[in-house]
């Protein structure tokens, strides 16, 4: 087997100044590139634009990718020109050895340069909570633009979104694990990350009521009910309303449901993971917690790898873990959103007998327990298995109700889709967009892919081209950077319509 040739510096053009001090790139805010303390001013923004990607994607790069990305409308020998003449810029500016070109390929020595993001993740994944939350100082790229270049434009974007729910998962961490004075310090940077965050407004409430501050609380409901009303035209959700009215009669404010102080460092670690679609690590972080926990927080823990492998497709590890999650499991109501996320993983399967008996099973469970979250999931999936959308009207309204918004978004897409292939595209196109509102709302990159990809499907049979290739072009771009381990391809992962 021929071994690959090491990537070795470009050779044409000035030899490099000698370099003193590591490179440093900072992209989290106004992207800045230094080197012994001295910034490096650029003198194209495409130049500024290669570093950042080759940075970030840490993957050697075809020259004529990187052409087409950067130079959309160019002809293909023009883009390449172009290409020549930013690597010279480059490679002059930085002063080094870090850029390396062999033949066709083009890459960054990832161990030769301090990348801001990739401290800011390591933080996260050793759990260094705070530590990570102060070194996010800004959105990735803030202010930067290539007028000229809708593929950077996109990537940059897809990049910044994903930065921003890591953090976000950061802050609510920090929100429910540090003293209340610090705690709504986290929460109030949380809540500038989507003002629209209903959670994160509860949070809120809960805090102020913890510190003997009901005023603060109820204007923080009120300040809530106003940004909803003129940003969305809704109301709070029952649970907000819920929470409002408690603190309101000086009652004793409940937890949240599940309750983050419950999880340990490799849980969370893990939930994070499995939100912006790192299932390896995910998997990892999830193996680590079960062996850590106690016995009756382990189902649990099961239920959650049970669900990555679902997501991966790794039918026969999802079974087996559904199996561990239910053995010993006296939560009824748990028992019932166990098997109905069994029940779909069957039906995702092909296994149509099997998925029908656990949709059964799940939603007689969930009515035995008196269990309204249990119930709508359940209802969700005998409303895909049995094709009846009042069962899948059933399920949106419960979940709506209850404050179940991840049951809430699969209702609104299964919905959807059963207008879609009635012939009502218009309706079925708002309730995919509103799906689509809260899956990214939530982080969950998954699904948010998925409804994208479902989103030009109905642009396409409507008859709405230019939109359909929009939305699949993001689809396309998320599902890419959603699976398993880097370069692996996961079919299943692209093959996400309904859940």
């Amino acid at each position: 087997m021929s071994v690959p040739k090491p990537l070795r510096r470009t050779k044409p053009g000035p030899a490099p100044r000698p370099a003193r001090g590591r490179l440093v790139l900072k992209l989290l805010g106004p992207p800045r590139i230094e080197r012994g303390g001295r910034a490096i001013e650029m003198d194209t923004r495409k130049a500024t634009a290669l570093i950042a990607y080759l940075a970030v994607t840490g993957q050697p790069q075809a020259r004529d990718s990187l052409a087409a990305l950067l130079w959309p409308e160019a002809e293909t020998e023009r883009a390449r020109g172009a290409l020549r003449r930013t690597l010279s810029t480059l490679r002059t500016g930085i002063g080094g050895d870090e850029l390396r070109v062999e033949g066709v390929r083009i890459a960054l020595d990832d161990g030769a340069i301090d990348l801001d993001l990739r401290r800011f993740r390591a933080l996260v994944a050793d759990d260094r909570l705070g530590d990570a939350a102060a070194a996010y100082t800004g959105d990735f790229l803030s202010g930067f633009t290539l007028r000229d270049s809708a593929g950077f434009d996109e990537w940059q974007a897809a990049q910044a979104d994903a930065l921003r729910q890591e953090l976000a998962g950061v802050l609510e961490r920090l929100a429910s694990s540090e003293e209340p004075r610090r705690a709504i310090a986290y929460a109030k940077r949380w809540l500038e990350l989507d003002p629209l965050h209903e959670p994160t407004h509860r949070a809120l409430m809960r805090l102020h009521a913890r510190m003997g501050d009901r005023g603060a609380a109820l204007r923080q409901y009120r300040e809530c009910e106003r940004i909803l009303d003129r940003e969305l035209g809704v109301a709070p959700l029952a649970e907000t309303v819920s929470l409002a009215r408690a603190i309101e009669r000086g009652e004793s404010t409940p937890a949240p449901p599940g309750d983050s102080t419950t999880r340990s460092a490799d849980e969370s670690v893990g939930d994070l993971h499995t939100r912006h679609g790192d299932y390896a690590k995910a998997i990892e972080s999830y193996e680590l917690a079960r062996a850590k926990a106690a016995p009756e927080r382990r189902g649990r823990i099961e239920h959650k790898l049970a669900d990555v492998h679902h997501r991966r497709g790794d039918w026969d590890e999802a079974e087996a873990h559904y199996k561990a999650a239910l053995r010993g499991q006296d939560d009824l109501a748990l028992r019932a959103r166990i098997t109905a996320d069994w029940s779909l993983a069957a039906h995702r399967r092909g296994d149509v007998p099997r998925a029908t008996r656990l949709a059964e099973d799940a939603l007689a469970q969930a009515r035995r327990a008196q269990d309204e979250p249990a119930l709508a999931q359940a209802l969700n999936i005998v409303g895909i298995l049995s094709g009846d959308r009042r069962r899948l009207e059933e399920s949106l309204e419960i979940s709506g109700r209850v404050g179940d918004e991840a049951t809430r978004i699969a209702a609104l897409n299964n919905l959807a889709l059963a207008l879609g292939r009635s012939g009502q595209y218009e309706r079925a196109i708002e309730l995919t967009r509103e799906a689509l509102l809260g899956a990214t709302a939530l982080g969950d990159r998954h699904r948010e892919a998925a409804l994208h990809n479902n989103l030009a499907d109905l642009f396409h049979r409507s008859g709405r081209q230019d939109d359909a290739m929009r939305e699949l072009r993001r689809s396309a771009r998320l599902f890419s950077e959603i699976g398993g381990e880097e370069g692996e391809m996961q079919p299943e992962v692209w093959k996400l319509v309904q859940w």
